[in-house]
């Protein structure tokens, strides 16, 4: 008898997969009715960085979530792809974004394969440390050769020399740079829709559940009938392919190729976004792709010190939610599923989420106070602003496990559509609201909710 289907029935996969992309496809119209055309633009474009690292990270956590190999050289097939961007400009003169690409696929596939090839015969800490020196090897080879890879200079790739759709759409004359934004936008969007399609059909093949018994017994996998090198071997060339078509789509929204994007650094940021997102799900990497390039923005803009404030992200993110931001649901951190299992709890984890904001403001107002640096009050502010968005999302949570709880996880929509209609009412009538109201009756209302929902059944963590 066949089991029985655990999870959401296909059609409603498809439906909500669906009103996403299509939400995605009207984004940059909604966002002109309520911004200038400059900061669209801007907005726009941050969205096409999310969507291509959201692609890299697809890849990398094929390795990471569904095979269990941890790589810190995943920079290596980014920066392949995005220097045979380069050189297929630059030396052969070719126009042609579509013909970019499927250089960019090539290169990262025979560099893949090599060093997928290698560094498949070992696990653990051997396989990381390894993937981490083949890619150091490339980085050496860039920066070393400037004469063929420009050093630190770099390559550069002017988007008004590339075309899309085989020539169908250039970027030259006036206003090339608003051209191009609008129409990559949606030449990624639909390179992303389709790179989110295979990788689905990939994990959820006969294919990807072998991977998932590799990843979670080794041995058993290999008695029944696994052949596991190779295993490893295929999905690390196409981790590695889907890293590579990332980097070719970055090069003509950066303009320009350096050996930075072959760093180890790199790398690590690549693993922070699969992190940060929930590597043990399939929309975690895609969600933490997006929130770390907006966090890294936003960071960078404020402060010389961006790595301190990204430095406590991550401490912050394995210390309480070692499962990220998607992975919270499945999987809730103990503390998170005892708070919502009692009111008592419950109020309790409210008062202190919504205090933590008031501590990093009070911070905030003593250091202005007492006259330190400029570079420190906007550590605080940030960080400040980081902290009330937290303390919103784990109610959020909060609200939602106890909806599980009772056996109506819809619960959780609640606040965030409440969130909506007040955003809504208050430009619908013109009112300036001040900011922290909304997050504050967001926050009166979990509590609400979560006071007079009773619990049917203890909450258990996700395994």
């Amino acid at each position: 008898m066949p089991g029985k289907r655990t999870g959401p029935s296909l059609p409603l996969l498809l439906a909500v997969a669906a009103a996403i992309v299509a939400v995605l496809a009207f984004l940059p119209n909604i966002l002109e009715l309520f911004l200038p055309r400059f900061r669209v633009l801007y907005q726009t474009e941050l969205l096409i960085y999310g969507m291509t690292f959201a692609i890299a990270a697809l890849g990398f956590n094929l390795l990471l979530g569904y095979t269990g190999l941890l790589s810190f050289g995943h920079s290596a097939y980014f920066g392949a792809g995005a220097y045979t961007v380069a050189f297929i400009v630059r030396d052969l003169h070719v126009q042609s974004m579509e013909l970019c690409i499927l250089g960019g696929l090539l290169s990262s596939l025979v560099i893949a394969a090599l060093f997928g090839y290698v560094c498949v015969r070992h696990t653990r800490i051997f396989f990381g440390i390894l993937t981490l020196a083949l890619s150091q090897v490339l980085w050496s080879l860039a920066y070393k050769f400037f004469w063929v890879t420009g050093g630190t200079d770099g390559i550069s790739v002017p988007r008004t020399g590339l075309t899309l759709l085989g020539g169908l759409i250039d970027f030259k004359g006036s206003g090339a740079y608003q051209r191009f934004i609008s129409a990559y936008y949606y030449y990624v969007l639909a390179l992303f829709v389709l790179a989110v399609s295979i990788m689905w059909v990939i994990v959820h093949s006969p294919f990807g559940k072998a991977l998932q018994a590799i990843r979670d017994n080794e041995v058993r996998a290999g008695f029944v009938g696994i052949r596991v090198r190779r295993y490893r071997w295929i999905a690390f060339i196409i981790s590695g392919l889907f890293t590579g078509v990332a980097g070719a789509l970055w090069v003509p929204l950066n303009g320009l190729t350096t050996p930075d994007i072959l760093y180890w650094p790199f790398s690590g940021e690549i693993v922070f976004m699969t992190v940060l997102g929930g590597f043990r799900t399939f929309t975690g990497p895609i969600i933490g792709a997006l929130a770390f390039n907006y966090l890294k923005v936003i960071a960078v803009g404020s402060s010389h010190y961006w790595q301190l404030v990204l430095g406590l992200v991550l401490v912050f993110l394995v210390m309480v939610l070692p499962s990220g931001i998607i992975g919270v649901f499945p999987q809730p951190p103990p503390w998170l599923s005892r708070a919502a299992a009692s009111v008592r709890g419950f109020v309790s984890a409210f008062v202190a989420l919504l205090l933590l904001p008031l501590v990093f403001e009070g911070v905030l107002r003593a250091s202005v106070y007492l006259g330190a640096p400029e570079e420190a009050v906007a550590v605080v502010t940030v960080l400040g602003s980081l902290a009330s968005l937290v303390s919103l999302f784990l109610l959020l949570v909060l609200v939602y496990l106890r909806g599980v709880a009772i056996g109506h996880r819809w619960i959780a929509v609640l606040p965030a559509l409440a969130a909506v209609a007040a955003a809504g009412s208050a430009r619908a009538f013109g009112l300036a609201l001040p900011t922290v109201l909304v997050p504050i009756a967001i926050c009166i209302l979990c509590l609400v909710l979560g006071s007079i929902l009773r619990s049917a059944k203890p909450i258990e963590q996700g395994s």
